[in-house]
């Protein structure tokens, strides 16, 4: 293998790790020896692709210079991961991923983490995507007619709408002139002529995502132009345009009227009025009138507009009467007064609403609904990279992608029309999420700090506890890249003795704790009931730590008031057991039919009848279980020797000071006070001033 010392790699950059990248998408295979083309000095892999959603196989052959231990694929919002990363038999990596909407992802890239054995750190290696498609994009109108001053729409058929590259604003200066709009996922293109006669629609169109050119080996951004020829003919009556083409329907403009220009005809007679409805037909409902003054010097009728109705040119002409007898025709819009009725933050998902609420640092998308918004000028003092989403845009409804910056200091954004502010506003709240209980501990004098979450299994003390301290690591709750706020905790002790009696019960609500002063928000949070120290247990305990008996159990619960989190939470539960690995009791047994042997007679003994012995000994209990006791004990105490043979030739009674082992069956019950032991030990006889050795049954008493 090939090292090369990390010093030389600080001055060389790029490394490529990667000897080949092979890609299949839809039964196509790309790879960058072949496919790979220059785009500002940048290497990008290209792949032409049908499905927006479709799912690739990506293979990674690793370069022989350098071994690498461990590949991974950084997540992104432009795929998700299906298969996870494989290392091939030291071969190659294999993956699989999902693209969420390829038309609409910019500056595609695969990222990676590569750990290898000549960097200390992970190498961040980037594989620049490029995709292409075939785009195609015509007219097919029912019919060629148009008329002059009459707005038409034809629809664009289009296998990618989403795809196609067109302004909404309306062309200058042409025979036809047009613009394009989008609704409900199809692309429209709106047709209004100026000439008459035939004139040939020509009309250029690109792509945002190219198409790849193999002859050529060229990115093509130009579509086929839109071509189509119409017919124009004059209108059935004289249009008449205005110098105003948004009109605001209020009360002033319905009693005293304002000022419009309108086109000069030798018909139009000045000091009369006119009245203007949607129909042509006598009984339309009155729309406006219009009171013609004087003539300017432009050529134009200078006028008065007195609005009674709504009116959009997207509904149709206006026709201009004397009387019930149509004269000439005009279009323009009368709509309501800007209001704004309603303002809410949608969730990521858009479809669901969040209120009026707002969180530092946070991307938010935000829904205004009312009436004349399209008139509207709004911003909201205080946000930041403010995009209006003019796709979106309607007289009713408009869209607003925002962000909130991390350092904002005021409780309230107002939302301004024109420089005018609104009764409406936005509402800037600290974050309150729950965090995971990472940042509790425990701490207990000459152990290691235990991180709550990381208890799995139940923790043994050998030895009296002088205090349990719950501890809070407040620099753990907020960080650069993710805000939570303060935690509302509540911490529940239960105390109890190895029988699961219980011995005390506390509850400590109420717990606030604050971020520390890491937290980009440190300065904005109200600090006001934040706890500024630990929690020691005892001061809030009737029955001490440093009181308790071996095999007492310890419970505390740590979990978050989920009242402040609309039912959410975490919750995690730690077990303390002061454990003993032997323990001291004094046992009172009836030793039948013992064996003893004197030291220095022969033979094997004699057999004894029911004895009694009083003997203080030590039971032992088995690690990592509770109070579960070896089956044997060990002590010294007093063997009154065939105790209960009140015979007047019993020759055999003794007291005797003794060493005694004893192997007993474990009882169902750990508070059994029976049970039968075996003996096995030696002694010395306090009459005879012997030493002897004894074996056999008894029945135990604990006392």
């Amino acid at each position: 293998m090939f090292w090369i010392p990390s010093t030389i790699f600080c001055q060389i950059t790029p490394i490529d790790f990667f000897e080949e990248v092979q890609f299949k998408i839809e039964n196509q295979n790309y790879s960058t020896t072949k496919d790979t083309i220059i785009i500002q000095s940048d290497k990008h892999l290209r792949f032409e692709y049908e499905n927006v959603h479709a799912v690739a196989e990506v293979k990674i052959f690793p370069s022989k210079l350098y071994f690498i231990r461990k590949l991974e694929l950084l997540p992104s919002q432009d795929f998700e991961l299906v298969d996870s990363i494989i290392n091939v038999n030291d071969n190659y990596f294999r993956f699989k991923v999902k693209f969420r909407q390829l038309t609409k992802s910019e500056y595609l890239q695969f990222t990676f983490s590569v750990k290898s054995d000549i960097l200390s750190n992970p190498y961040i290696h980037e594989l620049k995507l490029l995709q292409t498609t075939k785009t195609n994009a015509y007219l097919n109108p029912k019919d060629n007619q148009l008329f002059i001053g009459e707005e038409r729409r034809f629809k664009v058929e289009t296998n990618r709408p989403n795809n196609i590259n067109f302004s909404e604003q309306w062309s200058r200066n042409k025979n036809i002139n047009y613009k394009f709009s989008k609704n409900k996922g199809e692309v429209w293109i709106h047709l209004l002529p100026t000439n008459i006669g035939k004139q040939k629609l020509d009309i250029p169109i690109r792509s945002i995502i190219p198409q790849y050119d193999r002859d050529t080996r060229q990115l093509v951004y130009d579509l086929p132009p839109l071509v189509f020829e119409f017919e124009v003919e004059k209108s059935k009556l004289i249009f008449l345009n205005t110098n105003q083409k948004e009109i605001t329907l209020n009360e002033k403009n319905r009693s005293v009227g304002t000022e419009i220009e309108l086109n000069y005809h030798t018909s139009l007679q000045l000091n009369r009025t006119y009245r203007l409805e949607q129909q042509e037909e006598v009984g339309g409902p009155l729309i406006a009138e219009i009171f013609t003054r004087n003539i300017l010097a432009n050529g134009r009728v200078l006028c008065w507009l007195r609005t009674y109705n709504y009116h959009r040119q997207s509904e149709g002409y206006l026709y201009i009467k004397d009387g019930d007898r149509p004269l000439f025709i005009s279009n323009f819009n009368i709509t309501p007064k800007t209001r704004i009725d309603e303002v809410k933050i949608l969730s990521k998902k858009g479809n669901l609403s969040k209120g009026s609420a707002v969180f530092p640092g946070e991307q938010i998308e935000i829904r205004v609904r009312g009436e004349g918004l399209h008139k509207s000028k709004l911003t909201f003092n205080g946000l930041i990279e403010i995009k209006n989403d003019s796709l979106k845009k309607t007289e009713n409804e408009l869209f607003f992608l925002a962000k909130v910056p991390l350092d904002i200091s005021k409780n309230e954004i107002e939302i301004l029309d024109y420089g005018t502010p609104v009764r409406n506003s936005l509402m800037v709240k600290e974050f309150q999420i729950p965090h995971p209980l990472d940042f509790v501990r425990l701490a207990i004098e000459d152990e290691k700090d235990i991180v709550l979450s990381e208890v799995n299994q139940t923790i043994f003390i050998g030895k009296t506890i002088p205090d349990i301290i719950i501890a809070f690591d407040q620099d753990k709750i907020d960080t650069q890249k993710r805000l939570y706020g303060k935690q509302f905790l509540t911490i529940d002790v239960t105390i109890s003795d190895q029988y699961n009696r219980l011995l005390d019960k506390k509850t400590i609500s109420n717990i606030i704790i604050c971020p520390a002063e890491n937290s980009p928000r440190f300065n904005f949070y109200d600090s006001k009931n934040c706890r500024p120290n630990n929690i020691n247990l005892n001061e809030y305990l009737r029955q001490k730590t440093f009181d308790l008996d071996g095999w007492s159990r310890i419970e505390i619960i740590v979990q978050h008031d989920r009242s402040k989190y609309s039912g959410q939470g975490f919750y995690k539960k730690a077990e303390i057991v002061l454990k003993r690995s032997s323990s001291f009791d004094l046992d009172v047994s009836f030793p039948a039919g013992l064996v003893t042997k004197k030291v220095g007679e022969s033979g094997f003994g004699n057999l004894n009848g029911v004895s009694m012995a009083i003997i203080a000994q030590f039971s032992f209990f088995q690690p990592k279980r509770i109070a579960k006791p070896r089956p044997f004990k060990i002590g010294v105490g007093f063997l009154a020797l065939n105790a209960f043979n009140f015979s007047e030739n019993n020759t055999n009674r003794d007291v005797g000071i003794v060493l005694l082992g004893s192997v007993y069956p474990i009882p169902k019950k750990r508070r059994s006070k029976l049970s039968f032991p075996l003996y096995l030990g030696a002694g010395y006889f306090l009459s005879e001033s012997k030493f002897f050795y004894l074996l056999g049954p008894g029945v135990r008493i604990n006392i």
